[in-house]
């Protein structure tokens, strides 16, 4: 199973944080993140009117054995403070970006794909 992650966002540099790199970032970049997972950066949306967040696409590979709290908690803390509109996760919009409203979608999106 694989988890689509969308980040809305007006930071420009969110994307080189999240990918721990400086100024250039390519689609199919993988991130390392604790707990051994992959983090695939799927390229960014960027919308031409001003304004307007651009979106950060990520994908996580969840066939394996993933810690989802791990996961939450990179999330949150790599979005915490950053100017973060809205996280999706596989087209469900996390309504409180905390560490418990990111995992609590996480593990909602894992139960319903099983």
């Amino acid at each position: 199973m694989m988890i689509e992650i969308d980040i809305e966002t007006y930071d420009r540099e969110l994307k080189f944080d999240m990918a721990g790199v400086e100024g250039y970032l390519t689609s199919g970049t993988i991130v390392e993140i604790p707990g051994g997972l992959k983090v695939k950066y799927d390229g960014a949306l960027m919308r031409k009117a001003f304004g307007f967040p651009e979106v950060l696409q990520l994908i996580v590979d969840a066939s394996t054995n993933v810690e989802l709290g791990l996961l939450a908690a990179w999330l949150y803390d790599k979005a915490n403070g950053k100017k973060v509109e809205t996280i999706t996760i596989n087209r469900k919009v996390v309504t409180l970006i905390t560490r418990d409203g990111i995992l609590q979608v996480l593990e909602e999106e894992i139960k319903t794909d099983k």
